[in-house]
């Protein structure tokens, strides 16, 4: 549960400085590989608690597409930065924070 809080920051810092400090993020390699990196070690360790999966896995595969983006010379493409940028801001802390909410009743037998 810590760690999909902690992705929900993490991606809400991503989109903040996205939309409010694109010339930060259009340097390549350190800011979106380091929020891939952290997302992505976050979504590992939040694997072991989730209810189901799929959580941790969309969280992985949007922290490895952000780490892919960051390879990229980001300051000749500002449209792929701001959207890229933008929507794994956007998904990572919704995925991970209805992961860290989402707690299924344990089936009982009767």
């Amino acid at each position: 549960m810590i760690a999909n809080l902690i992705n929900t920051v993490t991606g809400l810092v991503l989109a903040y400085a996205t939309v409010l400090h694109p010339t930060w993020v259009e340097q390549r390699y350190l800011p979106f590989a380091g929020f891939a990196a952290v997302i992505l070690a976050m979504a590992l360790w939040a694997r072991r608690s989730d209810p189901h999966p799929w959580f941790s896995s969309v969280n992985i595969l949007l922290a490895v597409a952000l780490g892919i983006l960051s390879l990229l010379p980001l300051a000749t493409m500002p449209n792929l930065t701001f959207w890229g940028g933008f929507w794994v801001g956007a998904l990572v802390p919704t995925i991970a924070l209805w992961a860290a909410l989402y707690r299924p009743q344990p089936a009982t037998d009767h």
